[in-house]
């Protein structure tokens, strides 16, 4: 008896590796188009190396936030804002991939084509949001960003107390299921099952 190897053949498929190197490109890009600091663009791209060999490092992540955080000590323009939005959520995508497909498998482009409308639509709704905000505000003395800071905060508290108002009342419907007594044994505590 032969010892077969078992393969998975993959149609219109490419290596998972792929993501990985994209990873490592759009990070890199998106560090010399928005970032002016030379050690902010070096930190992200070998945040992101690190992350493209390591998934769970979070190196993927840690890169997009040095873009990020990197774009602050430029001078806000509403272009390098939705190419930063654009960005970190391309290097949040990638670096998610790369965390749940195996380096050395394949993957099948259909399988991408759910992830790639999330993106879309996610960029539909984040880029129309950046561009009423730049709209909104005024770039000489930025007064009008802070009835917006205000207002973002207002939801986020209203939000939050809907969610914890929800939670308490779905606590308090459900009814107590306790195990039931058994002989002597010593073993059951009476607690909830």
């Amino acid at each position: 008896m032969t010892a077969r190897t078992h393969t998975f053949r993959v149609r219109a498929g490419l290596p998972a590796a792929v993501l990985r190197v994209l990873l490592v490109a759009v990070t890199a890009a998106g560090a010399f188009a928005l970032v002016p600091v030379p050690m902010w663009r070096g930190l992200a791209i070998v945040a992101a190396v690190v992350g493209a060999l390591l998934p769970r490092s979070l190196g993927g992540w840690i890169g997009g936030a040095c873009v990020g955080l990197g774009m602050l000590l430029a001078e806000p323009q509403p272009a390098q804002t939705a190419v930063g939005v654009l960005v970190v959520h391309a290097i949040h995508v990638l670096a998610s991939l790369s965390w749940t497909v195996p380096a050395r498998s394949w993957i099948s482009v259909r399988a991408l084509v759910p992830t790639l409308r999330r993106f879309v639509v996610i960029q539909l709704v984040a880029q129309s949001l950046a561009f009423g905000v730049a709209m909104l505000t005024t770039p000489e003395d930025g007064a009008g960003m802070a009835w917006a800071a205000l207002a973002g905060a207002v939801v986020l508290a209203v939000a939050v107390g809907f969610g914890l108002y929800a939670l308490r009342r779905a606590d308090s419907s459900a009814d107590a299921v306790h195990s039931p007594r058994a002989g002597g044994s010593g073993a059951d505590v009476g607690g909830p099952a």
